[in-house]
């Protein structure tokens, strides 16, 4: 199968961090498509085809000029709809001097591109992480690289029992995998798993983050959203006061992060994180703590996973076991959305 056939186009992909886009060209790549974002004299970020209509040199080696982003090579510029408007030999401009533009809207924290038919791009569907935009909750970012295909670190999102395992010093604990009630729900485009486990060992990172050492009721909700948006609702209170329903006292944690999941090439993953904290529950230090244990976690996860690609043989016939359950929703709905895509694409080529 091409690329084509293997993702959902028209939707919004996040490319890089708004933050890491200054007053300099940023390359990055999305479905093996290189793109460059650069800002316009008002601030407002573009986003063109990494690869200048002249000779194919890559535009994010290039400076931006005002409204325009010059090539390095020979000095080709172009504007935000990438059109070429000024070649420095000569006056007249080729009617093939020009390059993609892809529908761009900063959101966030995050880029978020348009992969598909510009003139389908929805801005309703642009995902909404509504802790970002809160000013009672304090968030932080970080972004992280992979060589493997970028459904393999969905699945790993959406089946938690692999914690105590793969992060036996951080975030995982005896109990997450043995003891979990768990429930899966679809609704629409959306996958909910919700875990909740009774009366289990905190994990490490959160014991020496809170201070507390004893036995805790542990819940995890994990919602996902076309093409790789994972929504996590993590936290635990003291064991026996009723988990996410117990009193303000007995919580020991409650957070929300986003885990972006976008695929770089056919065997590359961008990996975007938005972790969100109630101003106030936790301290500083506490808050650097579980954030540091969590890069931690998620490094442990792409060496992992990694390994995993570069094992995956596509003949064998994996031994799923119940608790896949959401990631094999998961698989299913992405399938079936890129196979009725693809169908639109053809009944209108008609």
């Amino acid at each position: 199968m091409t690329s084509e056939d293997n993702y959902l186009r028209n939707r919004w992909y996040v490319a890089a961090l708004a933050q890491d886009l200054t007053d300099e060209p940023l390359a990055a790549s999305l479905m093996g498509e290189p793109i460059v974002f650069y800002r316009n004299t008002m601030g407002e970020a573009a986003a063109l085809e990494d690869r200048c209509a002249h000779r194919q040199a890559p535009l994010s080696l290039g400076t931006v000029d005002g409204d325009r982003l010059r090539c390095r090579y020979h000095g080709f510029e172009f504007d935000c709809t990438g059109a070429c408007v000024r070649v420095p030999t000569q006056t007249q401009i080729p009617p093939t001097a020009r390059v993609r533009s892809y529908p761009v809207r900063e959101h966030q924290g995050f880029l978020h591109v348009w992969m598909g038919d510009p003139a389908a791009a929805d801005d309703s569907l642009i995902y909404d992480f509504p802790f970002a935009s809160d000013a009672a909750w304090r968030v932080r970012y970080a972004k992280f690289h992979g060589r493997f295909a970028y459904r393999l670190l969905v699945d790993n999102l959406m089946d938690l029992t692999h914690l105590p395992y793969a992060h036996p010093t951080t975030i995982g604990a005896p109990g997450v995998s043995e003891q979990a009630v768990t429930k899966v729900e679809r609704h629409g485009e959306h996958v909910t798993i919700s875990r909740y486990m009774e009366n289990i060992a905190p994990a490490p990172a959160q014991a020496a983050a809170t201070d507390y050492y004893g036995n805790v009721d542990r819940w995890q909700v994990i919602t996902f959203t076309p093409p790789g948006f994972v929504w996590l609702q993590v936290g635990s209170s003291r064991a026996g006061t009723g988990g996410r329903d117990a009193a303000s006292e007995n919580i020991l944690l409650n957070r929300h992060t986003l885990h972006v999941v976008m695929p770089e090439t056919d065997v590359t993953t961008s990996y975007f994180w938005c972790t969100a904290n109630e101003v106030g529950a936790l301290t500083e230090a506490q808050e650097d703590a579980i954030y540091e244990a969590s890069l931690t976690a998620f490094n442990e996860d792409i060496a992992i996973i990694e390994g995993q690609h570069a094992r995956w043989d596509p003949t064998r016939e994996p031994a799923d076991v119940a608790a896949d359950a959401g990631m094999l929703q998961v698989q299913r709905l992405m399938e079936k959305l890129i196979a009725d895509e693809a169908a639109e694409g053809r009944l209108r080529a008609v």
